[in-house]
């Protein structure tokens, strides 16, 4: 059962009627003229990084929660007409929506018998539709862009990875901000590297990927909500810890994504791959990028794949 310091800070964070009884895009509406221009402004080397894995059957999942895609051919070499030589071919995909790199969408997880805006989750979901209320083709119309900043909590402690059990605090975003020597501001999009992908890119091993993991503490959330960021995302597999207790403070599960897409409707960025971009960020000292990772407009979905990708 949640506690009472659970519920203050819930209702500190809370976004409901922000902005009016009929939003669905949460804190991307810091995403403003500003905030865009400032991400154009970002761009001031020509270089790209795309920050996604590839969607197929060697992906990160393991069958026990979720699967990996699977991509078959519809049509090989077929004629476009009858005694053409002008052939075609066509595959199909079969996956889950949050396979892989991927965006949560408002509707993916909540408590109370309430989605982001105080809507009642047994009217707004369903099994035909999925989510009639708060799917993920709110946060796909217009996109996902702005300003990126990538916090790389693992460089910071000076490792590779963070261990697993580590619990990313405010304290430690402050200090990559001061390290990376930026400034977070309204509408930018934060990207934190713990080095957990590694687990799965570096050493192939996905039952491990799978495991107790380093991420986000529920702190975290709020400093996010005063600095007014529109979106979280991380190379971990819940952008928050993964294996440890309930902080006794709040004994909730996954409080992140509670926090986060329930009270605050702040979209949350999973399984992304920084490694390029950190060591090239290690490198030259530029830790801001226009980030453009919109997810697909599937209607009533829970989620969605992304390919993102920095531009510096």
């Amino acid at each position: 059962m949640a506690t009472e310091a659970w519920d203050r800070l819930a209702e500190r964070l809370r976004n409901w009627g922000r902005w009016g009884p009929e939003d669905e895009r949460g804190t991307l509406n810091y995403i403003g003229p500003e905030a865009l221009r400032r991400g154009a402004g970002a761009v001031r080397q020509g270089k790209l990084f795309a920050l996604g894995l590839n969607y197929d059957s060697n992906g990160p999942q393991i069958g026990t929660f979720r699967s990996n895609p699977v991509k078959y051919v519809t049509d090989l070499f077929t004629p476009i007409a009858e005694g053409s030589d002008v052939q075609y071919c066509d595959d199909v995909i079969h996956m889950c929506l949050q396979a892989s790199t991927q965006w949560d969408a408002f509707a993916h997880m909540h408590y109370g018998g309430q989605l982001y805006n105080g809507l009642d989750a047994r009217s707004h979901v369903d099994a035909r539709h999925g989510a009639h209320r708060c799917g993920i083709e709110h946060l796909a119309l217009p996109g996902i862009s702005s300003r990126g900043i990538l916090l790389d909590i693992a460089r910071l402690k000076r490792m590779d990875m963070l261990p697993r059990n580590y619990v990313i605090t405010p304290d430690d975003m402050n200090a990559a901000c001061a390290a990376a020597g930026v400034s977070v501001e309204k509408g930018d999009i934060i990207l934190v590297r713990t080095g957990m992908i590694r687990l799965f890119t570096d050493a192939g091993d996905a039952h491990a990927f799978h495991g107790a993991q380093a991420g986000l503490g529920a702190d975290v959330v709020e400093w996010l909500h005063d600095h007014n960021v529109a979106a979280v995302a991380a190379d971990n597999m819940a952008v928050e810890a993964l294996g440890i207790e309930p902080d006794p403070r709040y004994n909730v599960p996954l409080p992140v994504h509670m926090l986060a897409l329930r009270d605050m409707g702040m979209p949350l960025g999973e399984i992304f791959n920084l490694e390029a971009l950190a060591a090239d960020c290690a490198a030259d000292g530029q830790y801001d990028f226009l980030l453009s990772a919109p997810p697909l407009p599937v209607t009533g979905g829970f989620g969605s794949p992304v390919n993102p990708q920095a531009i510096k």
